[in-house]
């Protein structure tokens, strides 16, 4: 299947690893070219070699979506070395474990700040450009727990909530102007992020890593594992493209059947 994004330019937040990185290559095997952000440089170096070896220019960009200025910074980056931006993939993002009355105005403020206003800056300059253009594709991360929050993560679960409901605002305005707005929701797919987080909680139960992420597996996976980064990338890659053309304003599910409903086993 010919995707037709061949020479595009796609903008990736926490493009150097996980769910991110897996997304950049996923599109440049389509011949898409790719600039990406993350707060570390080593791993942005890696990460923007391995798209390069795909045959497509890649630009990589130390950032910190969190920060206003350095997501100024990115867009004009992006966009003096490329000339424009056609698909946009909000995806930097982090965790930590806490419950609804434990969680500081810090920690609330930190996970709205990355999860729903990164992307509102990002949107507010690119969308403009993609109007021009007359075709854009935003694919904002959202989460199994944007759609049915789970435990230990509540700031976390109420950002991405808002990242959904965002991401229908700019459907409804722009979808006309050729632009596809979409949230992606992934349940458990084994990134670094559910490392941390399963350390956490290991730590807290007397129990290991692994114990953590078996039983979180069993519970939370009609599939009983975690995805692979890729097969998350791979649907992002297809949102992207023009295959996805009358998709917007809408989740995407990759959760392994998380969300299908609830077994009672006797």
């Amino acid at each position: 299947m010919d995707l037709g994004i061949k020479g595009k330019v796609a903008l990736i937040s926490g493009g150097n690893r996980g769910i991110g990185k897996a997304t950049a290559l996923e599109m440049a095997k389509e011949g898409v070219n790719i600039a990406i952000t993350g707060r570390d440089e080593t791993d942005l170096t890696a990460a923007a070699e391995e798209i390069r070896a795909q045959g497509v220019e890649a630009l990589s960009l130390k950032a910190d979506m969190e920060v206003a200025a350095e997501v100024e910074n990115v867009i004009a980056k992006t966009c003096e070395t490329f000339g424009r931006i056609d698909i946009l993939f909000n995806n930097a993002g982090h965790s930590h474990p806490t419950t609804p009355i434990e969680a500081t105005d810090e920690e609330w403020a930190s996970q709205l700040n990355i999860h729903l206003m990164a992307c509102v800056r990002t949107c507010r300059l690119i969308i403009p450009k993609m109007i021009e253009q007359k075709w854009g594709r935003i694919i904002n991360m959202s989460s199994m727990y944007g759609i049915a929050p789970g435990t230990g993560v509540p700031d976390y679960n109420a950002a991405k909530a808002a990242v959904i409901n965002y991401t229908r605002s700019i459907a409804l305005y722009y979808s006309k102007d050729g632009i596809c707005a979409t949230a992606i929701c992934p349940g458990l797919i084994h990134t670094e992020i559910w490392d941390k987080f399963a350390d956490n909680v290991a730590a807290e139960l007397g129990k290991t890593r692994q114990d953590i992420l078996d039983s979180a597996a069993d519970q939370a996976s009609a599939i009983k594992r975690y995805a692979r980064p890729d097969e998350v990338g791979k649907v992002v890659t297809f949102l992207a493209s023009e295959c996805a053309s009358y998709m917007t304003g809408c989740t995407v599910q990759v959760d392994g059947g998380a969300l299908a409903g609830i077994e009672i086993s006797f």
